[in-house]
């Protein structure tokens, strides 16, 4: 496994690099070497002697013949010791074949001029890398370096990851341009590995990142362990590791490594006194293509990955035609959704929340949908189908701030017409995490001249227990404005009943499935028991969604859930057809459920 720049790595930096002026390395008297006609000897041997460049003749064996004092204070050598051996004994192994080749084309290459790196070894063991540039003229090499160390350890440093040491993505995208240079030689393919950690989350959030840091290292050095020395395993950042496989015999074999990978992850980590077992979730892309660009093959691994995680994680997954057609018909979404908003194609429908005992509406969800331009007719597109998309970039921050304005502005106009109910908003895992929230909703506000109880905030489950901490820090700069906070989804997993103490709250959401579920599951049911007495005791209202039948809505007044939202209550809509002004009366319900006994064909209730 290679985790330092060779100089192939390093060639393209180098090319950048000014070159020294032909006319210093003409200095080698007794040489044939030939002056300018209107330099003197005196002057020349002056400037050889005081240059703090390295100037040398080289023989074409690899001897150094002529060396001005620089090389002395240089490396620690005196000039007499490095013209005692060959160049090739202090030059590092991994730059010797590169260096001697240079060498012996000076026969092949008389008069041209050749730039590259190498490293020598100076007296105290230590590596210098030199720059140089060289000419030949068929007898000698006349050269001048220069001592670019500090220059490579920077180039080192913005090459590879800080934490585990190992390349980059700059790095590995530009190993992966040479492997696939190399595939024209080569029958056997080439593989990209994208490797990210299952639930590492839960694992930095529970014992802290130092701990993640520490095994994040620990990965590192097993998935080096595993590889061969052409191979290169690069960290992308956070928990995403990516591994380059070249030279090998089949696309069977790039599988056999992935899973190989995940055998290797499965050994428990030792960290501290614990041991942590990090699964892991595998992307594979292969390719016989030299002409193929390593951005497409990282992303082909990327969307194979996320198949993979899809599948319930510690998996792997080979990308092919089919993930290749959902990858185009995904690239074509975003690039549609990229112009949702300057083109006003999405728009805003409300679904109100309804007291379930009877009366006005006590709150409106706002829901965003989507009418591409040039689609067929008909329904729009639902916020599934699009917003998960959104939040993996930045576009879901520009939705979300065009959601708040657009709802607030609907707020001010029903306020207008004496309709005084707050409309609640959903806020993505980006919005809540990021440092301007509050700042946002008060802007928003303050344009529409609202006053912070004209809307409620919601938010998931899931995007709390993201970052909990920051979490709650932007929820509580959100309620210093008066707006209203909804915990979203609530029970949709099973050890979440301590998070609404945690965070400064004004209702509770019963997830969906829950509501749907205690139709037919107990254990449903007593979490829905649980969780209403928990918003009783904590003050909250308690939101019954997604009733779809008489049979939900029955048993959540049964429950005494007070307010409901569902599709058998009012489906959502534009808001000049929702119902907003009248009173309802008690949502009627049916007879309290009985069991339905059969006896003889005829059924009894």
């Amino acid at each position: 496994m290679r985790s330092h720049p060779t100089t192939t790595d390093l060639a393209a930096s180098t090319e950048a690099v000014e070159q020294v002026p032909s006319t210093a390395v003409v200095v080698a008297p007794g040489a044939g070497a030939v002056y300018p006609a209107s330099s003197g000897d005196e002057q020349i041997g002056r400037l050889f002697e005081m240059t703090s460049d390295l100037l040398a003749a080289i023989s074409l064996d690899g001897r150094f013949t002529l060396l001005n004092p620089a090389w002395e204070q240089l490396l620690g050598w005196s000039i007499e010791e490095l013209k005692a051996h060959p160049m090739q004994e202090l030059v590092h192994p991994d730059d010797l074949e590169q260096t001697l080749a240079l060498t012996l084309a000076g026969h092949h290459r008389p008069a041209q001029f050749v730039n590259f790196t190498n490293r020598y070894r100076h007296r105290d063991g230590s590596w210098r890398w030199l720059l140089w540039s060289a000419r030949c003229d068929g007898e000698a090499w006349y050269a001048a370096a220069k001592d670019v160390t500090d220059r490579m350890w920077l180039e080192r440093q913005a090459l590879h990851d800080p934490l585990t040491k190992l390349p980059n993505r700059l790095l590995l995208m530009d190993r992966a341009r040479q492997a696939l240079s190399r595939l024209r030689r080569s029958n056997g393919p080439i593989a990209l590995l994208f490797i990210d950690l299952d639930r590492f989350k839960a694992i930095n959030d529970s014992l802290g990142h130092a701990v993640g840091d520490h095994l994040l290292i620990s990965v590192s050095e097993r998935l080096a362990e595993m590889l061969r020395d052409s191979d290169t395993v690069a960290r992308l950042g956070g928990d995403e590791f990516v591994i380059l496989a070249e030279d090998l015999d089949s696309d069977a074999e790039a599988l056999a490594v992935a899973e190989r990978v995940l055998h290797a992850l499965e050994e428990p980590f030792q960290v501290g006194s614990a041991e942590v077992s990090m699964l892991a979730s595998v992307g594979v892309s292969i390719t016989h293509d030299p002409e193929a660009e390593p951005e497409d093959l990282l992303r082909e691994a990327d969307v194979a990955m996320y198949r993979a995680k899809g599948a319930g994680g510690h998996n792997l997954e080979l990308f092919n035609e089919d993930l290749r057609r959902e990858a185009s018909a995904r690239l074509k979404l975003e690039d549609r959704l990229d112009h949702a908003l300057p083109r006003h194609e999405l728009l805003l429908e409300y679904q109100p929340l309804l007291p379930l005992d009877g009366g006005r509406p006590v709150g409106c969800e706002a829901l965003v949908r989507w009418h591409p331009h040039g689609a067929e007719p008909g329904e729009p597109m639902a916020p599934l189908s699009f917003l998960s998309l959104a939040e993996e970039s930045e576009l879901i921050v520009q939705i979300g701030d065009w959601v708040l304005h657009a709802a607030c502005a609907q707020a001010a106009a029903w306020r207008r017409d004496g309709i005084e109910i707050p409309i609640s908003i959903n806020v993505s895992a980006r919005e809540l995490t990021g440092s301007d929230l509050a700042e946002r909703v008060q802007e928003a506000l303050l344009y529409c001249r609202l006053p912070g109880n004209a809307l409620c905030l919601e938010v998931s489950e899931e995007v709390v227990l993201r970052d909990p901490a920051r979490a709650r820090s932007a929820l509580q700069d959100v309620r210093s404005l008066g707006v209203a906070v909804a915990l979203d989804n609530f029970g949709a997993r099973q050890s979440t009943l301590s998070l609404p103490g945690s965070l400064p709250l004004n209702m509770l959401k019963l997830d969906r499935s829950l509501v749907q579920g205690f139709e037919r599951d107990k254990d449903r049911r007593a979490m829905v028991v649980a969780a209403l007495a928990l918003a009783r005791e904590s003050g909250l209202t308690a939101i019954a969604v997604g009733i779809e039948t008489n049979r939900q809505l029955a048993l959540a007044r049964e429950l005494h859930c007070a307010v409901g939202q569902g599709f058998l209550l009012h489906r959502p809509d534009a808001p000049e057809r929702l119902r907003l002004r009248e009173p309802a009366g008690a949502i009627r319900s049916p007879p309290p459920w009985r069991p339905i006994v059969r006896l003889r064909g005829t059924s009894r209730h």
